[in-house]
This record gives structure tokens, C-alpha cells and sequence, in this order.
């Protein structure tokens, strides 16, 4: 008992002496991964739906990913003349922009919009979070900030994303692309909510 009492005394001072904007980053880092997640097992299932073979399914990713390959080597240089948050924004912009393109597209080829979109989106995110990151915390709790914001993200809500997925799907008419569409326009929102944090 003394010690789970020391545990949380000390996550308390932890968390009580780092920057707002670490806590920030750390909260819409972790709305962001359970929007993915409500979405990502749904996702190619989602673009066949929609009439999409298998090499074109590939080919949609391909050009999320080639796009996001080409702009990342950029991101940094437009990270240090125009600072974090505004790019930061930017890749969140993104992120809605491809959900709520998922949520309305009506044929396969949107969802290649839409992949771009993502890809943008998550690799100017994933950077500028990961500047505030190495400006706010200090060298001595830069693993331990790093370690909590992925137990949140990735561990806690990237579980709890994919059983609302599902709960949702079959609420909505199973997996076709009528039951997977809500799904898109519910991570819009939740990323329009952390755009808004």
C-alpha cells in the first residue's frame, strides 16, 4: 500500500512540474491515436467496399506514403522558421481534412485524396509533436514524459479504439461501407476536438 501510495505521489510531482504544452501535446496525442484506431482495422475493408481490387488498395497507400516521403525531409526546416505549433496545426488540419474526406467519398479513387491527406497529416503531426516533446521536457525526464504520453496514446485509448470500432460498426449495419462510414466522420470530429485543444 506504501508503496502505490509513493508511485502516485511521485507520477503527481512528475506531472505537476512539466510545461502546459507538453501536457497539451500529450492529450492530443493520444485523442489523435484513438481516432486512427477507432478507424484502422476498418480501413482497407473500407476502400474494397468502395470498389477498390487489391492493387488498387496498394496503390492508394503507395501515394499516402510517397507523398508523405517527399515532404518529411522538409517539415524540420519549416518546423524552425515558423515554430512548432503552426506546423503542428497544419498536420491536424490534415488529419480532418482525410477523415472527413473517408467520411463522405463515394468511390475508391477519393480515399486516394484522403490517403495523402492522412500521411501529410500524421507525418507533420508526428514531428512537431515530437519537437514539443524535446523543448519541454528536461534531459532528465525526456524518457519517462516520452514513455507516459505513448502508455496513454498508443496503450490506454489505442486499446479502447478499436472496441468502440467494433461496437460501432455493428451498430450501424456491419462491415460494408455503410457501417464503416461513421467511424470516419466520429475521428473527424474527435480530430477536430483535439485541432481545438
Amino acid at each position: 500500500m506504501n508503496s502505490r501510495r509513493l508511485l502516485s505521489s511521485k507520477a503527481a510531482i512528475f506531472l505537476k512540474r512539466q510545461e502546459w504544452d507538453w501536457k497539451i501535446t500529450v492529450t492530443r496525442t493520444s485523442l489523435d491515436r484513438f481516432a486512427h484506431q477507432i478507424v484502422f482495422p476498418y480501413l482497407s475493408l473500407y476502400i474494397v467496399a468502395l470498389g477498390a481490387t487489391a492493387t488498387e488498395l496498394g496503390i492508394v497507400n503507395s501515394f499516402g506514403m510517397i507523398a508523405a516521403g517527399i515532404i518529411s525531409p522538409l517539415i524540420g526546416w519549416f518546423i524552425d522558421r515558423s515554430g512548432p505549433k503552426k506546423i503542428y496545426l497544419l498536420g491536424i488540419g490534415f488529419l480532418a481534412i482525410s477523415y472527413l474526406t473517408y467520411a463522405i467519398a463515394q468511390s475508391w479513387l477519393i480515399t486516394g485524396f484522403a490517403m495523402v491527406m492522412y500521411w501529410l497529416g500524421f507525418s507533420v503531426s508526428i514531428h512537431s509533436c515530437a519537437t514539443i516533446c524535446g523543448n519541454c521536457l528536461a534531459n532528465e525526464d525526456r524518457a519517462t514524459g516520452m514513455t507516459i504520453c505513448e502508455t496513454v496514446a498508443a496503450g490506454l485509448l489505442g486499446m479502447a479504439g478499436p472496441m468502440l470500432g467494433a461496437w460501432l460498426v455493428t451498430a450501424f449495419g456491419g462491415v460494408n461501407a455503410g457501417g464503416i462510414r461513421p467511424l470516419f466522420l466520429l475521428s473527424s470530429i474527435i480530430t477536430g476536438i483535439s485541432f481545438t485543444i
